[in-house]
């Protein structure tokens, strides 16, 4: 068995020193340019599209290990650096604490969990590494629209969280979640991963780059489709055409972001999304509850608020019904946090809006301030209806490719494969 492998690695070193397919893309010679930290952080990225629960204890690993090679007590220290988001998490979890608020205080802890990651990723981003990230992240993706379709047909069962609690049984029929445990936190993924596949088209010169990139938008589209996610799709909609005007700015910008937005109400009242648009009155009459319920919360701590999740804390006291947020990213915002809070959050956000209104000055980062932009149009439509964000995969996603702005925006010109 051992001289099979052996025989089969020295077949592929030499068809790869031939100029097979494999070098032609560039995977095995890509790989051998990164370090051994970099591949190891690349797979704790990756396993993202694993089940949560299962990613998280990868994450915890991997952030002990930093303790072990001593790098901790530098992240720590050069973390301090950054004032306005350590007083927002402790704002966080001081409120939390004072409402007896366990949830919000474990999302607390996460927010500072990721707060270190993301600092320690920011520290060993290059934007090849970042490019490796996109482009690892669209592959998954792919098998994750694959599974969407098994799990659609009913070929494969859903994962079962039962074993975490009796209440986490299969809410979801007939639509696809894949490992992201919610069908809308799977759509904004798929968001997401098309906004990336558009990026890579845009700035890549390899044909095979630009043919996957194209097949993973589609592939995206239809696990997107199989969520039957409504909110998603006016989500992507708009995403789209925003990363089209910013990237392209001209007719065919235009005539491009027509074709996005056909494509887009095709899915949409495609016959698996018809379902679901047929109870779109009774879920919008939901919603409305759940918001005014969420906005009575509000006024009964309106400077302060009481954490994060704050709404499934709080709901017995106003004889609602249970939800674990008040599915609207606005309306959650401001009842978690308060004015305090919020305001603290607008503070915090001030330096990267500074970096995107600088980058909108360099004709050669359209793409990757279109990428951005892009992104952030997706939640802020998606959050209309929704808190798709506030979860450990999407949230993750979303800083992954966010966390990079202040490389490229040190950057004179944007890299291209």
């Amino acid at each position: 068995m051992v001289k099979c492998f052996n025989s089969l690695y020295i077949w592929a070193l030499r068809r790869s020193e031939k100029g097979s397919v494999v070098k032609s893309i560039g995977i095995i010679e890509k790989l051998k340019g990164f370090s051994k930290q970099e591949l190891i952080l690349l797979a704790v990225i990756l396993s993202i599209f694993l089940p949560f629960y299962i990613f998280v204890i990868i994450f915890i690993a991997y952030l002990i290990g930093l303790i072990f090679t001593g790098e901790m007590k530098g992240i720590l220290k050069r973390l301090s650096n950054h004032a306005i988001l350590l007083l927002f998490i402790g704002y966080s979890g001081v409120i939390s604490l004072l409402a007896q608020n366990v949830m919000g205080m474990v999302a607390t802890l996460g927010m500072f969990l990721f707060a270190i990651f993301f600092y320690y990723y920011q520290a060993h981003l290059t934007p090849k590494f970042f490019r490796l990230v996109l482009q690892g992240i669209l592959s998954l993706s792919v098998l994750a629209s694959v599974f969407a379709a098994l799990e659609h047909f009913q070929i494969v069962k859903k994962f079962d969280y039962t074993f975490l609690s009796p209440k986490m049984q299969v809410w979801h029929q007939n639509r696809a979640e894949v490992a992201f445990f919610n069908p809308n936190y799977y759509g904004i993924i798929c968001c997401f991963c098309i906004m990336i596949g558009f990026y890579l088209i845009s700035t890549t010169k390899l044909r095979w780059l630009r043919i996957f990139s194209v097949i993973a938008i589609f592939a995206n589209l239809f696990g997107l489709n199989f969520t039957q996610n409504r909110t998603a799709f006016p989500a992507i909609i708009f995403g789209a055409i925003i990363y089209l005007f910013t990237t392209i700015k001209n007719w065919r910008a235009f005539w491009l972001s027509i074709g996005v937005f056909g494509i887009g109400l095709a899915f949409l009242f495609s016959s698996d999304l018809g379902v679901r648009m047929g109870t779109l009155d009774s879920s919008m009459e939901e919603r409305v509850s759940i918001w005014n319920a969420g906005m009575t919360l509000f006024k009964q701590n309106p400077f302060w608020g009481e954490g994060p999740l704050t709404y499934m804390h709080a709901y017995p006291r106003i004889f609602a019904p249970y939800h674990e947020h008040a599915h609207s990213i606005y309306i959650d915002t401001i009842l978690s946090y308060g004015v305090v809070g919020t305001v603290l959050l607008g503070i915090a956000s001030s330096d990267p809006i500074r970096k995107l209104i600088d980058m909108s000055q360099v004709p050669s980062k359209r793409p990757i301030l279109g990428l951005y932009l892009s992104f952030l149009t997706v939640v802020a439509v998606h959050g209309i209806f929704d808190l798709a964000l506030f979860w450990v995969q999407s949230s993750f996603i979303f800083l992954l490719v966010m966390c990079s702005l202040p490389l490229k925006h040190s950057m004179i010109a944007e890299l291209v494969d």
